[in-house]
């Protein structure tokens, strides 16, 4: 297979996200807002002012590679961006971003993309592809598929209606906490973490480990102390706010689980929840209910006027889906995870 190339009247702009100047963070972010309502139009775009931070506080361990693509009249039309982390785990995976503009799709601007990231993860060390689709936005998965990706984690999204809440049942659940888990306890987190709480913070996220990969060719990790600073250092410079539970066992004095919700003040009537774990020996207590219920509480006495909590489960977490459910979380799309060799992507992919 020859090696694609970039359609006429077309032009790349290979550029170092870190050194480049505002005013092009800003058009970047612009681009991604008008990707993005085509799957989500109900939500407003992310601010220029957040993008830029979100760059100028780029982890120091991301080594980042992205291009873009401009039309004849000088206006960007696509994004090929993706790169490594080097903390010494998973570095042979290349997280992978193509997003091109609906009227430009089918032109070639993607096959080329895909192939020049491709070239940059071989020149990273690194062996496999990974990239994400959403079910709305059905040219994502059609793409992975003609370009050979293999399907390697679907996630469930769900959306929880607060005016839909049973929240008797929630209090129960409250209630009942301390009963069904003697020796065990919740501490509430709002913003920044307390330093002192750095090693609990890294103890309970480290459960994240157990939740479902399915086929998804990456190892487990673990933040240090100082990767862990670094990025409380970025989200303090942020406008968002955190509100997160850490469960203990209390003989021990081990951070054993927990759970956070986001809040991104640009969409104050939904809240994102993120992580939500309970170690494996510590399972059977109705730790997951205590906490989901906890957080639910606390949120909606901080966060009055948010109307929607959203999250995503891969569709094997059985236990987790079950406590969603009987929350009353609503599926509301899929989002798809696909991983390819890069060998096999220099090598013509599945086109």
């Amino acid at each position: 297979m020859s090696t694609p190339q970039l359609p006429a009247g077309y032009s790349p702009e290979r550029i170092e996200i870190r050194t480049v100047a505002d005013g092009l963070i800003a058009e970047i972010n612009d681009l991604q807002n008008e990707i993005g309502t085509e799957a989500r139009p109900e939500l407003p775009g992310r601010p220029a002012a957040e993008a830029i931070n979100n760059v100028r506080t780029m982890l120091s361990t991301w080594e980042d590679w992205t291009t873009l693509v401009r039309d004849s009249e000088g206006r960007l039309v696509a994004l090929v961006a993706g790169g490594v982390n080097r903390t010494g785990e998973n570095e042979h995976a290349f997280d992978l971003e193509v997003e091109v503009l609906p009227a430009h799709r089918r032109r070639g601007i993607g096959a080329w993309g895909l192939f020049e990231a491709a070239q940059a993860a071989a020149a990273a060390r690194a062996s496999l592809l990974i990239a994400w689709s959403d079910s709305t936005v059905t040219p994502g998965e059609a793409f992975a598929r003609w370009a050979g990706f293999d399907s390697a984690l679907v996630e469930r999204e769900s959306d929880l209606v607060l005016a839909n809440v049973d929240w008797d049942m929630v209090q129960r659940w409250v209630d009942e906490g301390p009963g069904r888990a003697p020796g065990y306890s919740l501490r509430f987190v709002q913003g920044d973490y307390p330093e002192e709480l750095y090693e609990d913070v890294i103890a309970w996220q480290d459960v994240m480990n157990t939740a479902p990969r399915d086929e998804l060719q990456v190892n487990d990790e673990r933040q240090t102390v100082e990767q862990l600073a670094e990025r409380e250092a970025r989200f303090a410079s942020s406008e968002r706010d955190r509100l997160e539970y850490i469960a203990r066992h209390d003989e021990s004095g081990t951070a054993i689980g927990g759970t956070n919700l986001d809040y991104f003040p640009w969409t104050p009537s939904l809240m994102w929840q993120g992580a939500t774990a309970v170690h494996p020996d510590h399972r059977g207590h109705a730790l997951g209910k205590w906490l989901k219920a906890a957080m639910l509480q606390k949120m909606r006495e901080l966060f009055p006027d948010v109307e929607i909590v959203r999250t995503g489960n891969a569709y094997s977490n059985d236990p987790m889906l079950g406590i969603n459910n009987k929350l009353g979380f609503k599926e509301t799309r899929a989002f798809m995870v696909w991983q390819a060799p890069v060998d096999r992507i220099l090598a013509g992919g599945g086109s």
